[in-house]
């Protein structure tokens, strides 16, 4: 069955080698590509150069200069000498080049062994990755968790398709039945597909119910599944959002605990596709005019930073915390199940502190009687209720902080409001065509440069070899201590820490702008990568991908558009209207929809609390107690 998921290999074994051998000979033209930036000499440019300078070029210049000067022509013994000199200084000039390229040769093999590296430990850290997902979940729920991610491979076969579709829902007849969907929808017969779902729709709503309790996410997937659907290499895969806010959190305040591996993942996944190619298209806005818009305009764009941040760490921090109870086995997959909002985890997770917090002072009365196995047991327990209540206080306080965000961010856009009402109208609104005042869009890229994908690699290897990070058969180890250990949770989310080091000085991710435009895109589709392949096959692999992923700017020029008329109050005209759709494809209804709000709620005033905040109480006083107790008591 297994043999059967992504189609038998021993069919066309022609074929498939030298479809790999010429993804390695692609891979490795991309690889010497962007190394080759370090070490280029250009030998016949530079002795023709020489050539023509020593030869017409000092000729004619001596030639007049000498006659306006003097009025005659220069003598036979002047000409040449500067001939002479000028070819000797020229080749000092370039054997010195030569020598000093000679001698700094190995920069550019160097290079080349940097970039192939990190290339191929990328990829393999990715799966690697994917696997400690699996594996952080508990033993009854991997199958589904595995399940899920073969899902979202493109190339998997109806055979694969209906394997999935059992171990999520343990019914084989239903997958039986989206194995012959998926048969279908690889012919093109939509409306076989649609008979089935039609046929079966009681019965797959019913498995559908029921895997939602455990994981919305693996819901969402297998609906698509059955309505014939399937990932697209040119649409890509959707990136977990905020996962750079997460990340650069956990720098900020010195705590991991608060990326999950997801995050970890993503960021991965961002430098490999940018290493090998990508060019990420965004979509950002400006203000040229008077210097009083001008400044409340940035004010109000950094009052909507500070407020989108404390509106996601609040949420990001009790995932967090539900992410950490469920690794350290504290709670249960079912209980805190990913892909479910935070109103619903934070009642869960009191429950399961309470009953941290009594397992604590249990082991704590074990103890004192003497009862207690090993006081590790005991250590252990209140380490997990320490962090556990530290990341509590923290998502706490970052709902309280949104309160504070809320009350700037209305002060900023009454300002601006304010100093909109004084001055024209023009001063205010999108502008289109010519002319440099007012609030005008402006696209940019985010990409690398082979010199800066060089620059990025050589931080990573520093890093992978400090870290003795190498691959052994399948798993990854490092070594710290004289100890050689496997790759753990904490030393993945410390590698997305430094990959965000590496991009930063030129990708800039600390930016809002930044952060919110690759929000609004697709990551590239690596569900191709494989264990076994070479380092060219990968970089092979992750160009291709990063072609082919469209260029689609419609749901960027969505989300400007709701930021231009909710907080800049922008009248979006007809005109900006049609632009916005003619240019970056956005869906007229959802702009349409944009024009009424603005008409429905000018000149009053609008909170932007998308959602009330959950309410999450103060740390009970039975958690702090139980805790004193296990530290007075291993003390």
């Amino acid at each position: 069955m297994i043999k059967r998921l992504f189609g038998s290999r021993n069919k066309n074994d022609l074929s498939d080698l030298r479809a790999r051998v010429s993804l390695e000979r692609e891979g490795n033209e991309q690889i010497e590509r962007i190394s080759q930036v370090v070490h280029r000499i250009h030998w016949t440019r530079t002795i023709l150069g020489i050539m023509w300078t020593a030869g017409p070029v000092t000729m004619l210049g001596l030639l007049g200069g000498f006659y306006l000067a003097y009025g005659k022509v220069p003598p036979v013994q002047t000409l040449l000498y500067f001939f002479t000199f000028t070819v000797l200084s020229g080749l000092i000039a370039f054997f010195a080049k030569v020598v000093y390229d000679m001698t700094r040769g190995h920069v550019a093999e160097q290079a080349q062994q940097d970039v192939t590296e990190v290339i191929d430990k990328l990829a393999d850290l990715i799966l690697a990755v994917r696997d400690l997902i699996v594996e952080s979940h508990e033993e009854e729920v991997r199958p589904r968790e595995a399940a899920l991610q073969l899902l979202r491979r493109i190339e998997l076969t109806p055979d694969g398709v209906a394997f999935a579709a059992q171990e999520l829902t343990g019914d084989s007849e239903l997958a039986k039945i989206l194995g012959r969907i998926e048969t279908y929808r690889r012919a093109g017969l939509y409306s076989r597909v649609r008979d089935l779902n039609r046929q079966h729709r009681e019965r797959i709503e019913t498995a559908l119910q029921w895997l939602n309790e455990a994981s919305p996410e693996a819901t969402s997937v297998l609906r698509e599944r059955f309505s014939g659907e399937a990932p697209q290499l040119e649409k890509g895969v959707p990136r977990d959002e905020y996962f750079i806010e997460r990340v650069l959190a956990a720098i900020e305040e010195d705590n991991l605990l608060l990326m999950t591996l997801q995050d970890v993942e993503e960021m991965l996944i961002l430098a490999f596709e940018l290493i090998n190619g990508r060019e990420i298209p965004m979509l950002i806005f400006s203000y040229s005019g008077k210097w009083k818009l001008a400044r409340a305009i940035d004010q109000l764009e950094e009052k909507r930073s500070h407020y989108r941040i404390a509106q996601a760490s609040g949420s990001n921090r009790i995932r967090a915390l539900a992410g950490f109870l469920v690794e350290t086995d504290e709670a249960t997959h079912e209980q805190l199940p990913y892909g479910t909002s935070a109103h619903e985890l934070i009642g869960g997770i009191e429950e399961i502190m309470d009953q941290i917090a009594s397992d604590v002072l249990e082991l704590v009365e074990l103890s004192n009687q003497g009862k207690l196995a090993s006081p590790s047991e005991l250590r252990s327990k209140a380490e997990v209720l320490a962090k556990s209540l530290n990341l509590y206080k923290a998502a706490r306080l970052g709902y309280q902080q949104l309160g504070r965000a809320h009350v700037g961010l209305l002060d900023a856009s009454k300002n601006w409001n304010k100093l909109a009402d004084r001055f024209s109208d023009e001063e205010s609104q999108l502008r289109l065509g010519p002319g440099r005042s007012g609030l005008r869009i402006i696209e940019r890229i985010v990409s690398l440069s082979d010199e800066q994908k060089v620059a990025v690699c050589q931080h990573l290897v520093e890093y992978l070899h400090g870290e003795q990070l190498e691959k052994r058969g399948r798993r990854f180890f490092t070594r710290r201590d004289g100890r050689s250990r496997p790759l753990t949770l904490e030393g993945a989310r410390q590698l997305a820490v430094e990959v965000a080091l590496a991009l930063e000085p030129y990708i800039h991710l600390s930016r809002p702008a930044i952060q919110r435009g690759l929000n609004a895109t697709n990551a590239s589709y690596l569900g191709g990568l494989e264990p076994d392949m070479s380092a060219a096959e990968k970089a092979a692999l992750g160009s291709a991908m990063a072609r082919e992923v469209q260029q689609d700017m419609s749901h960027a020029a969505e989300r400007l558009a709701v930021a231009l008329v909710k907080h800049y109050r922008v009248d979006l005209t007809e005109e900006a209207r049609d632009f916005l759709v003619d240019a970056y494809g956005a869906r007229p209804q959802m702009l349409e929809m944009l024009s009424n709000y603005e008409t429905n709620t000018v000149n009053t005033p609008v909170s932007f609390l998308s959602l009330r905040p959950p309410l999450v109480v103060a740390p009970k006083r039975d958690w702090y107690r139980a805790l004193i107790k296990a530290r007075q008591e291993l003390s």
